[in-house]
């Protein structure tokens, strides 16, 4: 099954196309909304295709061509750009092209059937990896996606993750500590932080993390019984992230993440 990576700040539209790509029968999907969490992905995700859309803000589509056009690692991965109208060309396109650009206000079916054209005329060579070890306790960040709160914010993080429907856990680790978050298909289903659980553990860590320059996060895939084993948040991610946001803005940082006695 190939492997693609999604790339679109406007998370509307990334879901509408990971759907869309979806129903096609591409289903191993990865979906992001800046060019920075895509390059943290690469590392041990490597895709068979890149779809990137020109305007996105952190690290644009050309630039992030000409990152993996000059990496020895990426050889052989398709890049598809998406440029809409009033894009401009980078000159560095000149040497570092993609292998297709489709410009203009393409509906979905143009671009899913330029994607299935990619593959379909030759996927990535595999990079060839040593045996997996058998199975047993992994260390925190042993595997999956991992990277800086310098360069993500936390809530793009779980929002990355819950567009790729991903079940596992993201330990989040800060200087006042270490937090855990747990994903089912997607859906945030519990959390703890200093002796909290649930959605006010999970408020109290995206609290504690706004501004975390040195903090760094860690996701490991899971089976669905283990991630959903405890279940003590229901509410959507949009609503979590909202009521998160209303005590950052009240200034509650220091009352969140006071350990319990």
């Amino acid at each position: 099954m190939p492997r693609v990576i999604l790339i679109d700040p406007d998370r509307a539209a990334l879901t509408a196309m990971q759907a869309a790509l979806g129903q096609a029968g591409i289903s191993d999907i990865l979906a992001v909304t800046s060019g920075s969490f895509a390059l943290t992905m690469l590392e041990r995700n490597r895709p068979d295709l890149i779809v990137s859309r020109v305007g996105v803000p952190d690290i644009d589509g050309y630039e992030l061509c000409s990152i993996v056009r000059k990496d020895p690692l990426m050889t052989g991965v398709l890049f598809l750009l998406l440029a809409s109208p009033g894009d401009e060309a980078a000159a560095s396109m000149l040497e570092d092209k993609p292998d297709q650009t489709l410009a203009g206000d393409l509906p979905l079916t143009a671009i899913v059937s330029e994607v299935a054209n990619l593959l379909g005329r030759g996927t990535a060579a595999p990079v060839p990896t040593p045996a997996p070890p058998p199975p047993g306790p992994q260390p925190d960040g042993a595997h999956g996606l991992r990277g800086s709160l310098a360069v993500m914010e936390l809530p793009d993080i779980t929002q990355a993750i819950a567009l790729g429907a991903k079940t596992g856990q993201l330990v989040v680790t800060l200087s006042s500590g270490r937090g855990s978050v747990f994903f089912d298909r997607g859906r945030v289903v519990h959390a703890e932080f200093f002796g909290l659980i649930g959605e006010t553990a999970f408020a109290a860590l995206l609290v504690a993390a706004h501004g975390e320059a040195n903090g760094n996060f860690a996701f490991n895939q899971l089976e669905a019984e283990a991630a959903n084993a405890v279940k003590t948040i229901h509410r959507d991610l949009k609503q979590l992230l909202l009521s998160a946001a209303a005590e950052i803005d009240e200034g509650r940082a220091d009352t969140a993440v006071a350990p319990i006695s």
